[in-house]
């Protein structure tokens, strides 16, 4: 071992499971802090690691970064500083499992801070088009996905979604001021919060050139552009009524760094939809 206590002879090797609980502890640790609001040194926690599994500190990174990615499929913000990095060990997935065990309260996110990059880069195009089925993924993130259903907990979230249409609705007032539609921007109307649900839409806003009205539903997550979610018969419907006019607004990343996209209908052209539940009634 060297002085500086790292390893040379584990370059190139894979982690132990025991290293592998080491880093994954070690991000749990900066995350509560981080979630706290206190301050934290990350090379501190780095050089704890090092000391205890030998490993670089270039492939620590890496490793912070897959735990980051791991936490993103299931909608859970990660460590500001760790983006995800894809491709991780089967190991990892179930080290960070153990964890979020242990600590259920990482998945209340309201006091998570929220960074908003500039406006102009807030809305976004939709993501590509998939060549792949989601179900082709490894079994073990397929297996805790399913475990910590992230649109199921976005669906229960009243917070969550509160804030996104809150958030959406601010941005829709400023988008239109700045496109110098202030009337427009006056009459931007927070449908669920004013007149209540089940109209199959959140948020009406405009578009700033024809002045046409746009029916916002609003969905948010604090996962990545690809996390499911549920939608409503009802939206469906309206989104089918309302086809020139209705969008299905996605806000992700909501507490890392908050994007957003519209889809606009046929939603099938731009969305799975995958029928999940079924309404019984007996005969």
């Amino acid at each position: 071992m060297a002085t500086d206590g790292i390893d040379p002879s584990k370059e190139g090797t894979d982690w132990t499971a025991d290293e592998v609980a080491v880093l994954v502890g070690s991000y749990f640790l900066m995350l509560a802090e981080e979630r706290a609001g206190r301050d934290y040194n990350k090379s501190e926690y780095r050089r704890g690691v090092i000391s205890k599994t030998g490993r670089k500190p270039g492939s620590i990174e890496r490793k912070l970064q897959n735990v980051s990615a791991v936490l993103d499929e299931i909608g859970v913000p990660w460590i500001h500083g760790y983006k995800p990095l894809p491709h991780y060990q089967d190991a990892l997935v179930a080290m960070v499992e153990q964890q979020l065990l242990r600590h259920p309260e990482i998945f209340v996110t309201g006091d998570a801070p929220l960074r908003v990059p500039d406006e102009n880069e807030l809305l976004v195009g939709p993501p590509a088009l998939l060549n792949s089925d989601p179900e082709d993924r490894p079994a073990a993130i397929r297996r805790l996905v399913g475990k910590f259903d992230p649109a199921a907990r976005d669906a229960r979230n009243r917070d969550l979604g509160r804030a996104g249409e809150e958030f959406v609705v601010g941005f829709e007032r400023r988008r239109l001021e700045r496109a110098g539609r202030p009337n427009l921007a006056r009459d931007v109307r927070w449908v669920s919060d004013l007149d209540g649900d089940g109209f199959g839409y959140d948020v009406q806003s405009f578009d700033a050139d024809s002045g046409e009205p746009r029916l916002l539903e609003i969905k948010t997550t604090c996962g990545n552009e690809r996390t499911p979610f549920w939608m409503t018969r009802r939206e469906c419907d309206v989104a089918a009524e309302q086809g020139g006019i209705y969008r299905v607004r996605r806000v992700f990343h909501f507490r890392n760094q908050v994007k957003m996209f519209d889809i606009a209908p046929p939603l099938e052209m731009g969305l799975r939809l995958v029928p999940a539940t079924f309404i019984a009634t007996p005969r």
